[in-house]
């Protein structure tokens, strides 16, 4: 029997009974968590499910050393996939700078929140390049063409190639750091489809930012 566990707002597992008493022995469940089994229909206590195993020791003995542990990451904002979809399309079809704009930002939200999950900004730096990279390119193109320049447009050129290609680079990043969290630290086993994330980029992984939310909040991964 699996197990969720409710503290405050936010829900981890499932767990076995086993990993359960584990967690709570080591401080990483606390007794004023709550928790419900799959046939369970309110929460109860984590104490109450445990019974008589002891609580954790508030201080570790003399010459002891603990582990703490870990922080979980919190999701980002939890965007419907479709939304996103929506303005990729405008963006494509209509050539809305607002829509291009805010498909930007999300994808900095997303790689700033991959940042958070791995420890490191490559995802940062490799996405913030594509604006950076299109705006000098099209300042560069404009340039070149008011001063009859072809230099000038084609280095405009390679300035817009080079920061969409790094901003694949980000895309990949943002999906390597979710794999590697959700298999790792709140393991629920997740698989993210290379061929997906190139064509769909942030539409791909909102979409299971959804996912994972929806399982935060029901214990399901649907």
């Amino acid at each position: 029997m699996n197990y969720m566990v409710k503290r405050g707002e936010d829900r981890f597992g499932p767990y076995t009974l086993t990993d359960l008493q584990k967690y709570f022995q080591e401080g990483r469940v606390l007794p004023g968590d709550f928790a419900q089994s799959e046939g369970m229909t309110e929460w109860v206590p984590v104490s109450q499910i445990l019974g008589n195993i002891p609580l954790p020791a508030l201080a570790p003995a003399a010459g002891a050393s603990t582990v703490p542990a870990q922080e979980l990451v919190p999701l980002p904002p939890n965007l419907h996939w479709a939304v996103l979809l929506v303005l990729l399309v405008i963006a494509r079809i209509l050539q809305s700078m607002l829509a291009v704009l805010f498909t930007w930002v999300w994808a900095l939200i997303l790689a700033n929140w991959a940042r958070k999950l791995s420890g490191n900004n490559k995802s940062m730096v490799l996405v913030a390049m594509y604006p950076a990279g299109f705006v000098a390119g099209v300042m560069a193109i404009g340039f070149g063409t008011s001063s009859h320049e072809a230099g000038f447009s084609a280095l405009g050129a390679v300035f817009i190639i080079a920061g969409a290609i790094a901003y694949i680079l980000g895309i990949f990043k943002i999906r390597d750091a979710m794999e590697e969290y959700y298999n790792s630290r709140e393991n629920i086993a997740l698989t993210l489809s290379g061929v997906m994330t190139f064509f769909f980029s942030i539409v791909y992984l909102q979409y299971h930012v959804n996912r994972i939310a929806r399982w935060k909040q029901t214990g399901i991964l649907s």
